[in-house]
């Protein structure tokens, strides 16, 4: 377990979880005095059409220097930074890291174009567990959602404080990424080991690293927490807010040349049986999930909802999403009646790759053999010869 746990992921909605606007704004009054956070699922175009989003300098400009990518202030010290070979040297790593994603990105683009455009036009929230750091691929698929909620095991982190940087410093964020980009998902790898200057101490330097490659402008990151209702909130009861490591953090952002705001949540917890039955806060606030405009991303989770010990989480993705966009390694195509669901199968499938063959899946592999699975062409999860189903509800 402990190895399938360790391949848990990445790094490419009328929720529980909200969006505010332009700004880092207060939400509607809790019972308790404490701000909670708007339920998704309206449009987050900036309410005041006249508002224009603004990105906050020192997290953007952060999350471009360890991308390797210029930054907005030329009169700071990163700017500076960014003079020295050292970083040079980085940013052309970077690049070339970022280029192995970019000869599949027009193919991502088109599959979200040609498949995936109804349910982009329909959802909101997009519910990602065992995501991990996946900005990317999360994006690419469901590039306009106003929520983005992953769940992964890796810590949540704080914002990147760039101090002294080394060349151990940007090899970390080049090793941390180039697993996602050349192979889909990521590897886990350890966040905490101490460095004599910066370090990686979570998943949110990645998703900010991420976000800067694909034109994102950061607004803000917080800490927040899930209330025993299931409401996300945002302050402590004396509505001060929360500045504590919760296991939870919200990252407010837009496309660079747009007006729209989006949300992104990610939460660190253990989504097997047991510890779903230790967090009812989180089960309360899934089952908040409006059916109607939530879609559910599932990639590389290490076939654990195969397990018994995974069905409260399985048996959440199917109460309450609208439409499922998965591979081999989620939910097993039993779980989807034909009269409940429309699945199409992309890809290739005949068995899993070895280290998971006790899940041989032999449904699955008749429904591609006996049916006519649209081709795919771009890695996507564990297997070289990749395969995606999407499940859309009846």
């Amino acid at each position: 377990m402990k190895k399938e746990l360790s391949y848990l992921i990445i790094a490419l909605i009328g929720l529980c979880i909200g969006v505010s606007s332009c700004n880092p704004q207060k939400g509607k009054q809790a019972p308790n005095g404490q701000d909670s956070i708007s339920l998704a699922g309206q449009s987050t175009t900036a309410a005041n059409e006249n508002v224009k989003l603004e990105p906050n300098e020192k997290l953007t400009d952060a999350a471009r220097f360890v991308a390797g990518m210029p930054v907005m202030n030329q009169n700071s010290k990163l700017y500076a930074l960014t003079q020295t070979k050292e970083w040079k040297n980085h940013a052309r790593n970077m690049d070339q890291i970022w280029n192995s994603y970019q000869q599949s990105a027009p193919k991502v683009l088109a599959f979200t174009q040609n498949e995936l455009s109804d349910i982009n036009r329909n959802v909101h929230t997009l519910f990602y567990p065992f995501g991990g750091p996946d900005f990317l691929f999360s994006n690419a698929f469901f590039p306009d959602m106003d929520t983005y909620f992953l769940i992964g095991l890796e810590r949540p982190g704080t914002a990147i404080e760039v101090k002294h940087p080394s060349q151990r410093t940007y090899k970390l964020y080049q090793d941390a990424v180039s697993d996602v980009l050349s192979l889909s998902f990521f590897r886990t790898r350890d966040m905490s080991v101490e460095m004599v200057n910066d370090t990686i101490d979570g998943v949110v330097p990645i998703i900010s690293m991420l976000m800067a490659r694909t034109d994102k402008e950061i607004i803000s990151i917080r800490n927040v927490r899930i209330n025993s209702d299931g409401t996300i909130i945002s302050t402590h009861p004396d509505n001060t807010p929360i500045t504590e490591q919760t296991g939870m953090v919200e990252m407010k952002f837009f496309r660079k040349g747009t007006n729209r705001l989006q949300t992104l949540y990610y939460y660190i917890t253990d989504l097997s049986n047991e510890g779903l039955e230790q967090n009812k806060p989180l089960v309360n606030c899934i089952n908040k999930l409006n059916r109607n405009s939530t879609a559910t991303f599932i990639k590389s989770a290490s076939y654990l909802m195969h397990s018994p010990g995974f069905s409260m989480i399985r048996d959440l993705v199917l109460e309450k999403s609208s439409a499922v966009l998965q591979d081999d390694s989620a939910i097993p195509i039993t779980y989807y009646p034909k009269d409940k669901w429309r699945i199409n199968l992309y890809g290739t499938f005949y068995k899993p790759v070895a280290d998971y063959a006790q899940y041989p899946q032999p449904e699955l592999r008749d429904a591609y053999q006996l049916g006519d699975p649209k081709p795919l062409n771009f890695r996507i999860g564990f297997a070289r010869q990749s395969n995606l189903q999407v499940m859309r509800r009846k």
